[in-house]
């Protein structure tokens, strides 16, 4: 590749904002360069805006909201952000085209991470240079650190998102031939540039300006406890399947859920949804994708895996295009307990209304939703400026989890689902890793499943993400799926290269997604026995049982039914 090649890229990164969606406009909050490396407090604002735009990856519209409905939880069938294209059953290819409507689906996570590299390198270079921000240089370490951080953010987001990018920074010779690095190197990059950055922050002493994160002033040891658990969400859901999740080390994971920082809470600017330069730091995802009366509701493959009634397994029975939006029951104290209109629980929400029209598919229809951001999302009627999590206990305790469960800690495992499924759930704890406790009441049921299994502890650990981890920050529950095989059978496990990017790079054109293609995901649904699993194949024969008295009892209610 020549180097007008790939500062073209690059150039896309810096001035091309997203595009699309009548929600959706330019970013305004782009720097000029020459004037942004004019003077030491100029250089030291670039520096601290590169963080803006790793928020802006995972908080705007980009991506975030249509990968959600491809994890199956939440769901609309809106054309806005892609979500009637992107939750489509049978899954579809990925509408890869630089034509195509919401393209900044693919752009904007990609825009936002070079932007950052970008920033983070022109201010890195200006110091190497022999800058001096404060008196005597000061203040460079400071901005060396966060600018390493905000670059490695980008990477490991790169890694996490796509299937391949340009692994560059501030070193990085552009005159020669530079290639697409996978994501798996752009992983192993970002995790180098975290642990090189955190020694760095431990070596100094500072604090960040208010604005930097916003409202976080953070010591330097408190911005590396939060790269130490950026760490542990980058290395845990790198894998693009449970096979691959088998290679990852699930004791470092553990080790920097434990050690990092437990929670990062962003105070929103008053301003409106679109970043501008006096107000980036809002929330779209947590906005309108948990607004119940017309953008969101919870999908029926989340709320239907703590179904007793028997619903769910008859909605999965169901061709696709005749299912319908069905009302279940459940012992678990985050749903409401009756169905009735804005009925609550600790969590969840039923509505009679149906929100979305037919044509769409009424397999997206919902009666369910998840109100847990409501208070931000009422902070203010489109310019919300509440208080926005970004990390959060649960996100770091539920790795501590899966890292237990996946290297054979189950009693671990069982104390943290034991956390949220009794304290909050009101259910019955697990006691180990065979089948939830609750007999015909169980919850989980297994996802997918139309004999209506209970679930064992794995399903129990899916289950409480479902429902600790909802639109805290993009890809989340994306990734989960992808890394547990629980998305639907030909959902796109990352994205290809922006068509865009492609086109001035004079690359092929490829997309992911649609069942039987590659980077696709297979078919989730359970297996009908495990073999080997005894418990299993009596499960299996009871429920058999089960459906041929229930068959018997039909036929004699026939026969003895008399016309009066």
């Amino acid at each position: 590749m020549t180097r007008t090649r790939m500062m073209s890229v690059l150039a896309l990164a810096l001035l091309v904002g997203s595009s699309g969606c009548d929600l959706e406009v330019s970013n305004t909050n782009q720097p000029d360069r020459a004037r942004a490396l004019a003077t030491p407090d100029d250089v030291e604002a670039l520096i601290s805006s590169a963080y803006q735009e790793i928020w802006s990856m995972q908080h705007y519209w980009n991506a975030n909201l249509a990968t959600n409905h491809m994890s199956s939880r939440h769901t609309a069938s809106w054309g806005n952000m892609g979500q009637n294209d992107f939750g489509r059953q049978p899954r579809e290819p990925m509408p890869n085209q630089s034509s195509y409507f919401w393209s900044y689906i693919f752009e904007g996570n990609w825009q936002d991470s070079y932007s950052a590299i970008s920033a983070a390198s022109d201010g890195i270079r200006a110091i190497n240079e022999g800058l001096e921000i404060g008196p005597g240089g000061e203040r460079n370490q400071r901005a060396l650190t966060f600018a390493s951080f905000s670059q490695a953010m980008a990477l490991c987001y790169l890694g996490l998102w796509f299937d391949k990018a340009f692994l560059v920074d501030e070193a990085t010779d552009l005159t020669g031939e530079l290639g697409f690095s996978p994501y798996t190197d752009l992983i192993d990059a970002g995790l180098d540039k975290l642990d090189a950055t955190i020694a760095m922050a431990r070596s100094g002493s500072f604090m960040l300006e208010d604005n930097w994160i916003n409202g976080n002033p953070l010591s330097n040891n408190e911005l590396a406890d939060l790269m130490v658990s950026y760490k542990a969400r980058c290395r845990a859901n790198a894998p693009r399947s449970d096979a691959e999740a088998a290679s990852v080390d699930w004791n470092a994971v553990r080790t920097d859920a434990t050690n990092g920082l437990q929670e990062l809470t962003i105070v929103g600017t008053d301003g409106d949804f679109f970043g501008t330069p006096s107000a980036p730091w809002w929330d779209g995802p947590k906005a309108l994708g948990t607004e119940p009366t017309v953008w969101h509701r919870m999908h029926v493959d989340w709320h239907g895996m703590s179904d007793v009634t028997g619903e769910y397994q008859r909605w999965l029975q169901t061709p696709l295009a005749e299912r319908m939006p069905i009302r279940t029951l459940t012992p678990d104290q985050r749903y409401p307990s009756v169905n009735e209109e804005e009925a609550q629980g600790s969590l969840h929400r039923f509505y009679n209304s149906i929100i979305w029209p037919p044509v769409r598919g009424t397999y997206r229809q919902s009666h369910y939703a998840d109100y847990r951001h409501e208070e931000y999302l009422l902070s203010c009627s489109f310019c919300p400026f509440g208080d926005i999590s970004e990390v959060i206990p649960e996100e770091m305790k539920l790795y501590i989890a899966e890292a237990a469960f996946r290297t054979g800690d189950v009693a671990t495992t069982v104390s943290i689902v034991n956390e949220t499924r009794v304290g909050v759930g009101g259910l019955p704890p697990v006691v180990d890793a065979g089948t939830v406790p609750g007999g015909d009441q169980c919850v989980p049921r297994k996802r997918y499943d139309p004999m209506g299994r209970c679930g064992d502890l794995r399903d129990a650990l899916i289950y409480e993400h479902f429902e600790s981890i909802f639109q805290i920050s993009g890809g989340l529950e994306y990734w989960h799926g992808r890394r547990f095989d629980i998305l639907p059978s030909g959902t796109a496990v990352h994205m290809p290269v922006p068509a865009s990017d492609l086109e001035v790079l004079q690359e092929s054109i490829y997309t992911f997604g649609g069942v039987g293609n590659p980077s696709s995901a297979g078919d989730p649904t359970p297996p009908n026995i495990v073999p080997g699993s005894l418990n299993t194949a009596l499960e299996r024969a009871a429920w058999s049982l089960d459906r041929l008295r229930a068959r018997a009892k039909t036929k004699h209610s026939i026969r003895d039914f008399v016309v009066r």
